[in-house]
């Protein structure tokens, strides 16, 4: 492997540490031996940090731009991603109408039709809500809920006039957002927290070998009132993570990382809905996991991908797959490399 790689994974590995504050100077001073960020390894369980039983993001890096580099160009964004479910698992392509390119509003109903900006303003007053994102960035980055009002508009939860909102927003460089419906979610998901789509966070593998699809790990995301448009965990620096068992589909406790002992914490039931956690069930998880092992034996190269799954009464929504998945949400409830089938697929990793 090249010295530049290295240096990549590296650098990107500092940028990662220094973006937040660690949980202490003796975490730091581990991180940066370790080539792990400070916060990620604070949430491993103490077995797994003990033993180093867990993905370093150094070597993560380096291999995921390697492994999954001809699986990146195809799929690397969430417009792409949207434009190849909608042909191949239509039934789980998310409700994407528009992107945004320029100072243009683009639809993707096939109609051909091209609208001013201004034109998105007149699509929130007929929908009432819409979801809005760059398609190439990650863990919620500039993710807008708009909600239409009498007084004007609701973008996550701040109320502006509605030029004044679409002057700010243009000053942007706005290429490339994607502009959805809001995904109505069912009820189980829903009562964990209701102001956030609240996602499962499938990781599946797809064999360099012969192309065999693996679910590595299985996480349900939810959101509090700090992650507030999405579900986003980062480390547990918002959110709530539990754990799926793969076989049945039964949540572990949910993890989240503590602001005030700086350190990882896990709890029984949602911190402000109340609802249970530990124990719970997803709702036909087998029909969930069938469909996920289906759509990864689908992809155009092997390879793989953190795919965030939103429940809903009609089935599930694939609202978009991550090409560079974190792993600090999976394994911090454990080790990654358990089974013999897990252990085969991070070998073909090198990992």
């Amino acid at each position: 492997m090249s010295v530049s790689t290295r240096l990549a994974a590296y650098k990107a590995y500092l940028e990662a540490e220094f973006s937040e504050d660690p949980p202490s100077l003796g975490w730091r001073v581990r991180a940066l031996l370790t080539g792990h960020p400070s916060k990620g390894l604070a949430m491993l369980d103490d077995g797994s940090y003990r033993s180093g039983d867990y993905f370093r993001l150094t070597l993560y890096r380096r291999r995921i731009e390697a492994r999954n580099l001809s699986l990146s160009q195809v799929l690397s964004n969430k417009l792409d991603q949207k434009l190849w479910l909608d042909v191949v698992m239509p039934s789980v392509a998310p409700p994407t109408t528009h992107y945004l390119a320029g100072r243009k509003l683009i639809s993707l109903s096939g109609d051909g039709e091209v609208q001013d900006q201004r034109a998105l303003l007149a699509l929130l007053a007929e929908k009432g809500e819409l979801f809005i994102k760059p398609s190439g960035k990650g863990q919620g980055a500039e993710a807008l809920r708009l909600v239409q009002t009498p007084d004007g508009i609701l973008a996550n939860d701040r109320l502006v006039a509605a030029p004044q909102w679409l002057e700010g927003f243009s000053r942007k460089h706005i290429n490339g957002y994607i502009v959805s419906d809001i995904i109505a979610q069912g009820a189980w998901s829903e009562a964990f927290f209701p102001r956030t789509l609240n996602t499962l966070r499938v990781l599946t593998g797809t064999h360099f070998s012969d192309h065999r699809p693996i679910v590595l790990a299985a996480t349900m995301k939810m959101g509090r009132p700090a992650t507030y448009p999405t579900d986003n965990w980062k480390k547990g620096s918002g959110g709530v993570a539990a754990l799926v068992n793969v076989d049945s589909g039964i949540l572990s406790a949910g993890l989240f990382y503590n602001k005030k002992t700086r350190q990882r914490d896990t709890i029984e039931a949602h911190p402000e809905s109340g609802a249970r956690i530990l124990g719970a069930s997803v709702p036909n998880w087998s029909v969930v996991k069938s469909i996920m092992l289906k759509l990864a034996a689908m992809l155009p190269f092997p390879g793989l991908v953190g795919w965030d799954v939103a429940l809903t009464e009609a089935g599930i929504v694939v609202v978009e797959g991550n090409i560079r998945p974190g792993l600090d949400i999976h394994q911090c409830h454990g080790s990654l490399k358990q089974t013999a089938e897990q252990r085969a697929f991070w070998a073909e990793m090198r990992m």
